[in-house]
């Protein structure tokens, strides 16, 4: 992983976890209820599993690779319909609080992974890669890079569920203050509206370079939707299948 953005993570996860995954000004500085906050997990996996039944997909409950998994708001969710969660995030100090927050649930394993690749995962192991509000952080080639890993670690039959963001929101001013300027102008919209800097970059990819990614890996995409407005950028869940 680009060194810099590994030390952004590790900076978050050691100040202040929660805020850093789950970003409403109200709840920084430590400000997250625990509760509240694994609640939010709980409604995003109803979401995703009421998607995927909305589709009429047949998803199999083995294995599951949770991608940038934080502290573990998604994955203890994932952890009562999977058999086996494998939690993975390139942040030590976000992970020494995921362990510790859900030290009592028996079939996450946390993997603390700073490469460049998920080469810590076997091929063809997994029967859903879920990941969300993660890829955006890192550098367009990086997320190339682990999208191709998301399809090579599938099964076949396999699916998985992907947000990415796919351009700036040109209908916003946050949007031209962020194409124009890059993260300088993202950390100075978090300035604006939160009252501090994120710590934290912003990246798009575009939807053809994605499937273009998806075509390489064998996989056969089912479903392209955009999600809520987001002020500076359009994000996008990708749901796709392994041939």
């Amino acid at each position: 992983m680009n060194d810099r953005i590994r030390k952004q993570w590790e900076r978050l996860g050691a100040n202040d976890p929660y805020w850093a995954v789950l970003t409403n000004p109200e709840n920084r500085d430590g400000n997250w209820n625990p509760a509240d906050f694994f609640r939010t997990g709980e409604k995003q996996v109803v979401r995703l599993l009421s998607k995927f039944n909305k589709l009429g997909l047949e998803l199999k409950f083995g294995s599951v690779l949770d991608f940038g998994c934080g502290v573990g708001r998604v994955s203890r969710a994932l952890s009562e319909r999977f058999d086996q969660v494998t939690a993975v995030d390139v942040s030590g100090s976000m992970l020494d609080e995921a362990r510790k927050a859900n030290q009592h649930i028996g079939n996450i394993t946390f993997v603390h992974n700073p490469a460049d690749d998920l080469s810590v995962i076997p091929e063809g192991s997994i029967d859903l890669v879920y990941t969300n509000m993660v890829l955006q952080h890192m550098p367009r080639t990086q997320q190339i890079v682990f999208i191709k890993e998301f399809c090579r670690i599938l099964r076949p039959k396999g699916f998985f569920s992907m947000q990415t963001h796919a351009k700036n929101n040109l209908k916003s001013w946050q949007g031209w203050v962020q194409l124009l300027t890059g993260n300088a102008g993202f950390e100075l919209i978090n300035r604006f509206q939160h009252g501090r800097r994120s710590g934290m970059e912003m990246h798009t990819i575009p939807a053809r370079t994605v499937m273009k990614a998806l075509d390489h890996g064998n996989m056969n995409l089912i479903d392209v939707e955009r999600l809520r407005r987001h002020s500076a950028s359009v994000p996008i869940q990708y749901i796709a299948q392994k041939n």
